[in-house]
Parts: C-alpha cells; structure tokens; sequence
C-alpha cells in the first residue's frame, strides 16, 4: 500500500499544513447549522445578510466566486480555530463564501508559533497570553465588519490531555484562555466545548472526514471507497479506517467503534488515538529504554560518567537529556540497524496481553488492516515531515513510497557513516530531523 501526501496541489497543501483536523471540525460546525439561518449559537451574532434594504457589507469583502449570496445566508462567514498542540498552537483562519445553500471553502490563513500550551503548566496566565500573536493574526485576517460574527474555537490535543492527568493545571490553562478570549478579544467562543480538550478519537475522526471530504469519497449521494488516515502528533498517533466485514465477522463493539452519517451515508470506522506514541513522546520513550537497558562493554562508553549508547542516534553524536533527575549523554552508534529496531518495538510492548482479538501493539484491539481494508493510507502530519527530507531528489514520488522503500531508507539512515551523511548537507530540514531526535 502507497502512503499518499497529496493528490493534487490544493489537497497537498492541506496534508502538509496540519489543517486537516480544524477543517474536519469545521465541517461540522456548518452541518449543525439550521436550514433557515446562518448563526450556530445564540452568543453569536448573525452576519448581516445582503437583502433589499438590509445592511450593505462594505465594498472590501467580496467573494471570488460570486457577487450575491444565496438567499437568507451572509456572503461570507469567516470561522476560527486554534490548535493547540503538544509541539506548538496554530491559527486557521478559514474564509467561506455562501455563492450556494451550503459554504464553500475559499480561503485559509495559517501560522503557528512554539511552545505549546501544555509547556505552561505552572502558569496558566502565561499560556492564554502565548496565543496573542496568533489572535493578532485573526483580527487582521477577518474583516473588523465581522469580527463579532466570526465564531472562534481553541481545540487543545495530546499535550494538554497528557498534563489533564495532573487533574488542575490543564482545567486552570483552558480558564485562562477561555477568559482571555471573553475579555480581550470580540470573538464569540462557540458555545459548547469551545475552548476544550479534544478527545483522542474525536481528532482522528475529524481528520478522518476531512481527507475523504478533499478527496470527494464522502461528498455524493453514491457511496464510495474510503481511505485511511494516520496523523502522527507530537504526543499521540490516530488512525481511523473503514474497516469491511472480513469472513463474515463485522468490527467488534467498543469504543474503537464509530458509526457515523455524512450526506445520507452510513459509516462504521475504527479509530483510536494512541496516547504517547507521538514523534517526541515515544522518542522520549526510546530514550528512557536505552538508559534503562543500557548496552555495555562498549568501547569508549563509560556508564559511570552517565554515557549510554544509543542505538537510534546517527554515529558519533552525542546528545544530552534529563532522565528522572539526572542529565545523562547519549552517544550514537553504527551500523544497528537491527538493533534500534528491537528498541523501537519495546516500547510498543507487543507481548501485551490482547483481550479482545486482533490487537496492533500495546494490548489494543485493532481489526487487521491488510485483510479487512484495501484502500490508500494517507498519512501526514510529522510522518510527512520526517519522511520528505530524504527523498528528496528520489525519481518515486512520495505519494508512491512503499512500505518497504521507508524501510529501507530507516537501515540506510540507521549504518551511514559520517561521509555518507555528506548527501544530506544540502538538505537542512533531513540535517535538523537527524539531529533533533534525542532531545525530546
């Protein structure tokens, strides 16, 4: 099976830019919409509708597409969306005409800034403050006609459902922002669970509607083949899929099963969010394990002076990292390819007991995807990140890159020694993806 990024440039973009969850929730938010009027909620106030002897909008906000809207709909409705992220928060700023009865996507501002909320946990004041500059963002980008009927949203993901454990920090972080946004800003907060923690299944479900929704399987009256998704996230990993009846035997129930309703079709996906497994939170993993399991009787390793070698480091380097209370120095090796892959499959702790059959890693049911789904996996987010950098220049398309090709590159990338890294010299991002990894 081929791991796609794009089909054509406009879904491309969407894949590389990380808008797939917001637009997945935006879809949502005009399907709640009632028939009649334009408005979600009752704190949100109507955008004025262009109709004999009503307000006139102002000459500057036009639609591309059309000149006037369709009856009893505003021409244009902006909708915003903050993600906030275990790596960093993000503004979409999504721009819809109404040229027809229902809204057409038209344009999308995008920036993000570093850290994320969750780095702010002993101060919430100060996160709700670190999303100034994107709210500076907003207010630019939406018409000041429309700022008081432009719903915002601010979505926080696996970051702050990992420091929610503690049971305050993450509660007195949303109520910072919550009222930060009440006090400081004219956005209207959509009404329920407007500034929130998202629930792991509900992102990847969300996610899950916007790649097939772009790629127009789920748009028409006839039913079509879906695809895949799995969105690698700084602290977790979902993946949700059609999954088809296999022997006779349907999905089992659980709350790994979603059945849903788009466009008068019936869906039932599997999805699960894996908590943990995100790009910096199973390096971190990684990390704890190769100190905990330390290979010794190594030449010019000296576990007394806090080196351990590591498997999964490029040859030679050397990285510092805080495990528990002590910082330690990780030292890379060669030629351990074998080796870093045994590392890898340790933590996903695949001898787990699985209570409920067939299970992927960790204990957790899955329904196998070779035999029960056909389709394409579309992955993004720092799979796509990661991934990119060392091809370029390959005469395969990412959009064909098979399983086994990526295994290939991780042996190649995994044994290189320092002359065999020169043919990444001219590509910064493959560069910084190799030198990041252990400091997590």
């Amino acid at each position: 099976m081929s791991l796609k990024d794009n089909i054509m440039a406009r879904k491309g973009y969407w894949l590389r830019n990380g808008a797939i969850l917001f637009f997945g929730l935006t879809l949502f938010f005009f399907a709640m919409l009632p028939k009649s009027q334009p408005n979600l909620h009752d704190n949100i106030e109507v955008a004025p509708l262009e109709e004999t002897g009503s307000t006139t909008w102002p000459a500057s906000i036009t639609s591309e597409h059309c000149d006037v809207a369709h009856p009893g709909r505003p021409l244009i409705q902006y909708v915003l969306m903050i993600d906030a992220g275990s790596s960093g928060s993000r503004i979409h700023a999504y721009k819809f005409n109404y040229c027809k009865a229902t809204p057409e996507l038209e344009s999308e501002v995008f920036e993000m800034l570093k850290p994320g909320l969750s780095a702010f946990g002993d101060n919430p004041l100060g996160a709700a403050k670190s999303l100034d500059p994107l709210l500076e963002i907003a207010l630019k980008s939406v018409p000041e006609f429309l700022h008081k009927s432009t719903p915002i949203a601010v979505k926080a993901t696996a970051g702050l459902r990992l420091l929610s454990e503690d049971g305050v920090k993450a509660n007195r972080i949303l109520e910072a922002v919550r009222h930060r946004l009440e006090t400081v800003y004219p956005f209207p907060i959509i009404k329920e669970q407007g500034v929130a923690i998202m629930d792991g299944g509900d992102e990847g479900v969300y996610a899950w509607v916007t790649v097939n929704y772009l790629l127009s399987r789920i748009n028409s009256i006839e039913k079509n083949s879906t695809v895949a998704i799995m969105d690698l996230g700084g602290a977790s990993t979902q993946i949700v899929f059609e999954p088809r009846t296999v022997n006779g035997h349907s999905m089992a129930q659980g709350s790994h099963r979603v059945p849903m309703s788009f466009n008068g079709n019936n869906y039932v996906l599997f999805q699960h969010s894996y908590l943990g497994y995100g790009l910096f939170q199973a390096n971190m993993a990684i990390n704890n394990y190769v100190i905990e399991h330390p290979i010794e009787n190594v030449e010019n390793i000296d576990l007394s002076l806090g080196e351990y070698l590591h498997p999964c480091m490029p040859v030679d380097t050397r990285k510092n990292f805080k495990h528990g209370d002590k910082e330690v120095t990780l030292v890379g090796v060669s030629d351990n390819a074998n080796q870093c892959r045994r590392v890898v499959e340790a933590i996903f702790h695949k001898e787990k007991a699985c209570r409920l059959s067939p299970c992927s890693f960790n204990g957790v049911y899955q329904p196998t995807i070779t035999t029960s789904f056909d389709s394409d996996i579309y992955a993004f987010s720092f799979i796509f990140d990661r991934i990119t950098p060392f091809l370029a220049g390959s005469d395969v398309p990412i959009q064909d890159t098979t399983l086994q090709e990526l295994e290939d590159l991780t042996t190649r990338v995994c044994v290189a020694d320092e002359d065999e890294f020169k043919e990444f010299d001219s590509i910064a991002e493959a560069k910084f993806a190799l030198g990041d990894v252990a400091e997590m």
